[in-house]
């Protein structure tokens, strides 16, 4: 299971998620969908550790894989009387951080002040050695299909295939093109395991994206607009892939623009503007009643 907790991200003086929190159950087929801008390929990246949230955490099956923010765990935030002042007149719920997150009012040097900085150190210590998952260990779990496919053009089919398994998990050569081999097949590409991914469509290329994301075994699979960069008449054959293994079993989390698509595949429909999670519901009631404004004029522009 995936829970985000209160996720910001900034870069510079932009503000790409405030303050989202998502949870995805193991074996879900969860899509993001939403306008361009609104945060929803961030919040991908971010999960997967490619970006570092500025503020919030992310965990997996109980174990953090971002660094800990001491803003959620209200045991460190007592430790310091500069939050406690803060913090006072009942304010001790997630609601009232995110608030003072938002103002620019929490500072974490605050904590250090004199004896406090100790009490901080040992606290978050603490969160680290019993609750931090290793980040070698999340990119083996949570794999990830990239828009523009991320293959190595000098190596082939196969070597894109193998790379990872055997650099990474160590697996034997032979076991490892076995391996390839089965998923190559299932995705129509085993013919093509000797050539270079410059002589592919951009649909052959995403299929073996695909696969290769496959070989190392994830648990979860997470797709960033896997059909963005096609031509229209390459789309079906990805989305047909995607099909398949959203019937396995395996948790995915999908950002897409194909509305037909997610309706169709999905447990669950999450909408993302201006970086907030405004919506959070199964597909046969978003597309039917959505709740907000911005969601029923985004689905009346894309339907």
């Amino acid at each position: 299971m995936i829970e985000v907790k209160g996720l910001y991200k900034d870069f510079g003086t932009l503000h790409v998620l405030s303050g989202v929190s998502l949870t995805v159950n193991n074996g879900e087929v969860v899509s993001i969908i939403g306008p361009s801008g609104g945060g929803k390929s961030t919040l991908l990246r971010s999960i997967n550790l490619l970006e570092t949230p500025t503020y919030g955490e992310i965990w997996v099956d109980g174990k953090l894989i971002t660094p800990p923010d001491p803003y959620l765990h209200f045991d460190v935030i007592r430790s310091s009387r500069t939050y406690a002042a803060m913090l006072a007149a009942g304010k001790q719920d997630m609601e009232a951080i995110q608030e003072i997150k938002e103002k620019d009012l929490l500072k974490e040097k605050d904590l250090f002040h004199t004896k406090e900085g100790s009490e901080y150190r040992r606290l978050m210590k603490e969160i680290t050695k019993h609750d931090f998952m290793d980040t070698n260990i999340v990119r083996q779990r949570i794999g990830m299909v990239f828009q523009h496919f991320n293959l190595f053009p000098h190596k082939t089919v196969m070597e894109n295939m193998i790379y990872a398994p055997m650099t990474v998990k160590k697996v034997p050569k032979e076991k490892a093109v076995a391996k390839a081999k089965e998923l190559l097949d299932s995705v129509g590409m085993l013919e093509k395991q000797d050539v270079y991914p410059g002589t592919l469509s951009g649909g052959q290329k995403q299929r073996v994206a695909i696969a290769r994301t496959l070989a190392m075994e994830p648990e979860v699979v997470l797709f960033d607009e896997p059909t963005s960069a096609l031509d229209p008449e390459m789309v079906k054959e990805v989305l047909d892939v995607i099909k398949r293994l959203a019937t396995t079993g395996i948790t995915m989390v999908l950002v897409t623009h194909e509305m037909g698509f997610a309706r169709e595949v999905s447990d669950r429909i999450c909408f993302l503007d201006g970086g907030k999670l405004i919506e959070d519901a199964p597909p046969e009631v978003f597309f039917a009643s959505p709740k907000s404004e911005r969601a029923q004029a985004f689905l009346n522009k894309v339907l």
